[in-house]
């Protein structure tokens, strides 16, 4: 995975005013942390963050006052209305040293299943592997054409790079087809009840019928 660099700089604002003016001049306020070693709060240009965003880069060189730190992108933090990123987290890394991260799997072709009533099921849709952050895969693509129904591909069944190991358990299921169970079949239940329901609903919309009235007693001379 490529290192890309960006330009930060240690920023004093930390209340909610003075971070709303921040993002208002096209500032995103981060932090980097780990390694033990204290939290650096810092800003980065929204703009130049928003443009690695889409090239999905996560490993960077951060250039802070003139002073150097690689890290990885952890987490970002956008705005529900703008979509905007408003805050971003970044671990401190040793380019040279392993470690855990989860990378995307990518589902790639069409099922057999699919066309004998099935679906398919994406039970996970990451995966954690270990490697140094140089060699971080952006996704694992895994083919899902042979997947017939009721068949499953496993974690141990993802092809990996070769410095990249894997952590999660390789029995973990990935995705698997399973027969697919249409509306119209868990309907039926409430479809027979439907005809006793209008059946009672019908009696119950029916005049009361009248009672025969009483005849008077004939009064005794």
């Amino acid at each position: 995975m490529q290192v890309a660099k960006m330009k930060a700089e240690a920023r004093k604002a930390i209340g909610r005013n003075q971070l709303r003016a921040l993002r208002a001049q096209g500032w995103t306020p981060a932090v980097v942390y780990g390694e033990k070693k204290d939290a650096l709060v810092i800003s980065v240009s929204e703009w130049e963050l928003e443009q690695h965003i889409k090239k999905h880069h996560k490993v960077f060189r951060l250039e802070i006052d003139g002073q150097q730190q690689d890290a990885m992108l952890q987490d970002i933090q956008f705005d529900v209305l703008t979509d905007h990123p408003v805050h971003c987290d970044f671990l401190r890394v040793d380019l040279t040293k392993p470690i855990d991260v989860e990378v995307e799997v990518s589902f790639e072709g069409y099922a057999i299943g699919l066309s004998k009533g099935g679906t398919l099921v994406k039970d996970h849709a990451h995966v954690t592997v270990r490697c140094v952050p140089t060699a971080i895969p952006e996704s694992l693509v895994v083919a899902v054409d042979k997947l017939d129904m009721d068949m499953s591909i496993h974690a141990r069944d993802l092809a990996l790079p070769a410095d990249v190991t894997l952590v999660s358990s390789p029995d973990l299921v990935v995705c698997h087809v399973a027969k697919l169970v249409g509306p119209a079949v868990e309907a039926a239940p409430a479809a027979e009840a439907a005809p006793a329901a209008e059946g009672a609903a019908a009696d119950a919309k029916k005049p009361d019928e009248k009672k025969p009235e009483a005849k008077p007693e004939a009064k005794k001379k």
